[in-house]
């Protein structure tokens, strides 16, 4: 059975990417496929100094509960990232797990290692309150990170125009395709 890890970067509990989540998840399920959920509201996760040590032994000298995600993304078969849009970017919580990935990049890209099993993939659940541009820049970085560390690009699911606690729950078509998405994967 496939290891799926899903990461919600969202502040808010039981918000709208945490709906978002929920039902790409219950799409899953349908499969036979559970995940391990982390919400990085609940987790300790330090900003990345920049000090670049992790280009000599490839592991980050920060000692956080980023120590339990390195193991999970290390080991997963599948990775699904839910955030919630903030100024045309990812949550906050979100880009400093992902910055803290410079460790698993440098494994990659400066001591020539390969990251994780074969054949994974990855996807991206993403909820904003403007129109669709706005996710450009999420899509981006998320492709990065998952290149990052040997992860191929699944497929996405975006929801604009969502932005006040509980509006997830009236777009029926967006929670379809969440579950859809996670149906298949």
């Amino acid at each position: 059975m496939p290891n799926v890890l899903a990461i919600s970067g969202s502040p808010r509990k039981d918000g709208n990417s945490d709906t978002l989540l929920n039902e790409f998840l219950r799409g899953m399920k349908e499969n036979g496929l559970d995940a391990e959920v982390y919400h990085l509201r609940d987790l300790d996760i330090k900003h990345c100094k920049g000090c670049n040590s992790c280009f000599e032994s490839g592991y980050c000298h920060i000692k956080d509960d980023m120590q339990i995600l390195y193991a999970r993304l290390e080991a997963a078969d599948m990775i699904v990232l839910a955030t919630p849009v903030y100024f045309s970017g990812m949550s906050s919580l979100m880009k400093q797990m992902v910055d803290r990935c410079q460790c698993l990049w440098a494994r990659k890209e400066v001591m020539g290692q390969k990251i994780g099993p074969p054949g994974r993939k990855g996807f991206l659940l993403c909820v904003g309150g403007q129109r669709e541009p706005v996710f450009r820049n999420i899509i981006s970085v998320t492709r990065s990170l998952f290149n990052s560390i040997d992860v191929s690009y699944g497929g996405e699911v975006l929801v604009s125009r969502v932005d006040d606690a509980g509006e997830m729950e009236g777009e029926p078509s967006k929670l379809e395709e969440a579950r859809l998405l996670g149906s298949r994967a």
